[in-house]
């Protein structure tokens, strides 16, 4: 399955823009053509004109041109907004209602605080990825299945029929109340051995260590018969939490403030070890190079972590910390 995050996939055509030079030939063109239909003279006159960039009329084209171009730019990032692979906000809200789902608060937050507390709901990377794997829900114990039981755990109903009367069925929808789902990052489900599957936890809070209560919730949900195959045995573990540091030094031109390039690369820094904060997680010691350059790096020695960090189905990985040294060249 493509995911959002870790896979590229490229736009499509319909968002492309037009290059300028054939745009603007273009114009050109039809202008040429309408004048020629009226009066030939005038169009061999314009033509000459239009060949010429300093002429009043070309730059008004060219002028155009961009404007047009511009035009498309901001109705193709409309038409994104539709696509949920690239929508945000509200409108991905609006592509998670078209599957049921709703996005998730993390906390409450405290309107009645002053100045008020706002809510914190689920980023929509985190939207996303449960967009993409609501559809899977009904194959059983496939891989993706496992993920999304584990991630949406008294989201989904349980459902109870009875039949009371001859000619009456009565069906029940129970919720659970408890929320647990809001707890779990990341999940992921594996087969050990023939008719044994490991369930795998990550949780927001702190390193990612779920609590024994999200463990306790997360195996009493697939004890439901109506989410494990009957055909397995499920067991459900914590994540295993690598832990590691990135420390650099950095080195930049005289003339911006040290304190600023500092700020700024921890912060890109701590959101890059944020992102990779997941199941089978893998951090990248070229990818940590490009973002200190991109804060304002000419030169930079990275002292942490040195080798890459590959994290197998059971773990993830975890930064402690960022320590970024700035000096002057």
């Amino acid at each position: 399955m493509l995911i959002p995050g870790l896979n590229q996939l490229a736009e499509p055509e319909i968002v492309k823009v037009e290059a300028f030079e054939p745009l603007l030939a273009e114009f050109k063109a039809e202008v040429l053509a309408y004048v020629a239909a009226r009066d030939p003279q005038k169009a061999a006159r314009l033509a000459e004109s239009l060949d010429n960039d300093s002429e009043l009329l070309t730059m008004a084209l060219q002028a155009f041109t961009v404007r047009l171009q511009t035009h498309e730019r901001k109705y193709n990032a409309r038409i994104k907004q539709h696509l949920a692979w690239w929508a945000e906000g509200s409108n991905l809200d609006a592509r998670l209602a078209d599957m049921g789902l709703m996005r998730r608060v993390i906390s409450e937050g405290d309107p009645s605080a002053f100045p008020p507390v706002p809510a914190v709901v689920e980023s929509d990377d985190d939207a996303r990825i449960r967009y993409y794997l609501a559809p899977h829900a009904p194959a059983a114990g496939s891989r993706l299945q496992y993920r999304r039981e584990a991630m949406t755990l008294g989201e989904r109903a349980k459902i109870t029929i009875e039949r009371n009367d001859v000619g009456q069925l009565v069906v029940t929808y129970t919720f659970d109340p408890d929320g647990f789902a809001a707890q779990v990052k990341d999940a992921n489900g594996r087969r050990t051995a023939p008719g044994e599957v490991t369930v795998t936890v990550l949780a927001r809070a702190g390193d990612g260590t779920p609590s024994a209560a999200l463990l306790a919730a997360t195996r009493a949900h697939f004890a439901r018969d109506d989410v494990r195959p009957e055909t397995d045995l499920v067991t459900v573990r914590a994540a295993e939490i690598l832990r590691y540091r990135i420390r650099a030094v950095v080195y930049i031109n005289n003339g911006p403030d040290s304190q600023l390039t500092q700020g700024q690369a921890e912060a890109a820094l701590q959101a890059y070890a944020s992102a990779r904060h997941l199941l089978e997680g893998y951090v990248d010691p070229s990818r940590i190079d490009y973002v200190l350059h991109a804060a304002g790096a000419e030169r930079l020695q990275l002292l942490e972590p040195l080798a890459p960090i590959e994290c197998a189905a059971h773990q993830a990985p975890y930064c402690e910390g960022v320590e970024i040294e700035v000096r002057t060249l």
